[in-house]
């Protein structure tokens, strides 16, 4: 276990895109949300709800148990990315940003101290210094990805041939043969 690496804005929420950043050791969100929802526990009180982008992490259940309590996962293709959402038992949300877990450790903690210092009020973006372009790259891909996993929703993965006649091979037809007879004959 690893201690999370984490830091919080010192002032009330509500100031910038983010209340502070998060820099997990991987993208196994099971692995890595126990030890930050205990620590941010301590600060905000019982955490009830972790919201975060299914796109960027493994695969993970509904819901977790941490510290004796159940805190519902909530993964969606749309929520902001490079973030987690983090409501407390009172509705509270806080929301974090995420710095990617393969960055360079002084890279990382340069990200984290911004996003947490007080009054930043930089964009997800501008922390992670991701260009307007790789962004709109990234949701084409991602909207692309979208739109083939809805298109082929449903369909089997066996996608053979029709079976043919045990007769022999069959014959098409050219499209003359179908065409209804013609009134001047």
């Amino acid at each position: 276990m690893h201690p999370a690496r984490y830091r919080l804005k010192p002032t009330a929420r509500g100031i910038g895109y983010v209340d502070g950043a998060w820099w997990p050791y991987s993208d196994d969100l099971m692995t890595q949300l126990p030890d930050l929802i205990a620590v941010l526990s301590m600060r905000l009180g019982a955490i009830s709800c972790v919201m975060y982008n299914n796109t960027e992490w493994r695969m993970t259940p509904t819901e977790l148990v941490s510290g004796g309590r159940v805190v519902q996962l909530d993964g969606h293709r749309r929520h902001p990315f490079n973030t987690v959402e983090v409501l407390d038992s009172k509705g509270n949300k806080f929301g974090l940003l995420v710095v990617p877990s393969h960055l360079d450790p002084d890279q990382a903690h340069g990200i984290v101290m911004a996003a947490a210092a007080p009054g930043n009020v930089s964009s997800v973006d501008t922390l992670l210094m991701i260009s307007v372009k790789d962004r709109e790259s990234r949701t084409r891909r991602d909207a692309a990805r979208e739109r083939w996993e809805f298109a082929t929703q449903g369909r089997t993965a066996d996608r053979r041939e029709p079976p043919r006649s045990r007769s022999g091979p069959s014959r098409r037809l050219p499209p003359t043969a179908l065409a209804p007879p013609s009134r001047h004959s």
